[in-house]
């Protein structure tokens, strides 16, 4: 039977014994049933500082957890990527901010109104990631976002996408977000290009682009930043890409997937990562992961 129920971190830290938990007035996890959602944030409380948490079913406190940071393309992976998890003894922590980016940099979003309701994205994503650090230390850590794609704000000027400064910023700011994710190794999952959208999409820094940045930027980080292209799975004839492929429908738009998309992208990053494939953790019961 799928479960969930909210916690204040007081409570939450008897279930994780000896790990230290951040005490402050309005933190709240949610807490999630293997395969399960998680349960929206309470009306009184804002969605900064509230993680999903899919614990490992043993609640062992010495479980390792995998972490996920990113937009709600790393969102959507989350519940897929416990249920396969959890079984191994490990545990999940989602610190992703839909609609933001994981970085502390300072987006435009390429829209006024955007920026208006988003402009919180840095200090929001940040803080997550540092709960989630210090409150889980998480393992590996997956991180999945399509944002950088927008100028960049400096002060009072902008630095256009694409330009040699806002790829020397935008790599700065990459490496602080590493640098906030203690000693785990990351998983990087490279955006895949929009599907019914040329190949040259978005305009502002296209898809071709931003997968070259992010693959120069891992191999300043060998050992530590692992690569994940889905790609293959998810556009296999590569772009232009659709929605339909094969007669199944894999996106439910240009850049969020449908339950066999997701599957299929699951299976993809555990066949290509293998810092996350052998991670394991005490399981309860006589049950074994093979």
């Amino acid at each position: 039977m799928t479960w969930s129920y909210r916690i204040s971190v007081m409570g939450f830290g008897k279930w994780i014994g000896r790990r230290p938990v951040l005490r402050s007035a309005g933190l709240a996890v949610s807490l999630v049933a293997p395969g399960g959602p998680p349960a929206p944030p309470p009306a009184n409380n804002p969605p900064i500082r509230f993680l999903s948490i899919y614990p490992a079913p043993s609640k062992n406190p010495a479980a390792p957890f995998v972490g996920v940071i990113g937009d709600s393309t790393g969102t959507q992976l989350a519940a897929p990527l416990a249920a396969e998890l959890n079984p191994r003894g490990v545990g999940l922590v989602s610190a992703t901010v839909g609609g933001c980016q994981p970085t502390d940099t300072v987006l435009t979003y390429g829209s006024a109104e955007y920026f208006q309701r988003h402009q919180n994205c840095p200090q929001d994503a940040r803080e997550k990631q540092n709960d989630m650090v210090f409150r889980f230390r998480p393992r590996v850590v997956i991180w999945a976002d399509i944002m950088e794609r927008f100028d960049i704000k400096v002060n009072n000027r902008i630095v256009v996408a694409g330009s040699e400064e806002w790829k020397w910023l935008m790599l700065e700011s990459w490496n602080r977000t590493l640098d906030r994710l203690g000693r785990a190794d990351v998983v990087l999952i490279l955006p895949t290009w929009w599907a019914g959208w040329p190949r040259n999409s978005p305009a502002s820094f296209p898809v071709e682009q931003q997968r070259a940045l992010f693959r120069s930027w891992a191999e300043l980080h060998p050992g530590r930043v692992t690569v994940v292209d889905l790609g293959p799975v998810i556009c296999p004839a590569g772009p232009p890409c659709e929605q339909v492929v094969n007669g199944v429908q894999l996106r439910t738009d240009h850049v969020h997937y449908t339950p066999e998309g997701t599957r299929r992208a699951i299976a993809k990053i555990m066949t290509d990562a293998a810092i996350l494939r052998n991670i394991r953790g005490p399981v309860a019961g006589p049950a074994s992961v093979k």
